[in-house]
């Protein structure tokens, strides 16, 4: 399915089961504006009543076909487990104590966002 066709899917439903906080119309079309979505499951819209012009702000959450979770857990188990020779390597390393996150705090309390001062160079120009 494309991104347009979850798009006018969401929106659609919108319209089919929601309707103005202030006065009750229901939504056109129109007045539905998809803001900005992320991995085709959470999308932002706002939707103006075409009545009284209320503006809402609306986050709609997908839920996922069985199918779609089992594919997704395997694609992200994948992407963000750790490798045998990281775990290896993160199990060596001293754990964080208390003064190590107030050291942090810290030192974000004061920065002023100079990640290239910070490291001294450049990015490599590819």
């Amino acid at each position: 399915m494309t991104k347009e066709d979850t798009s006018e899917r969401v929106v659609r439903f919108l319209i089919d089961h929601a309707s103005c906080t202030d006065c009750a119309s229901a939504y056109h079309s129109e007045d539905v504006h998809v803001l900005a979505h992320r991995d085709e499951r959470v999308w932002e819209l706002a939707a103006v009543c075409h009545n009284c012009y209320t503006l809402s702000l609306i986050r709609a959450v997908i839920k996922p076909r069985d199918h779609e979770v089992a594919a997704t857990a395997t694609a992200r188990r994948s992407l963000h487990e750790l490798t045998d020779a990281e775990a290896r390597r993160f199990r060596r390393l001293t754990p964080l104590v208390e003064d190590d996150v107030l050291d942090v705090a810290s030192f974000l309390s004061g920065f002023d966002g100079d990640f290239r001062g910070l490291f001294g160079s450049e990015p490599d120009e590819s």
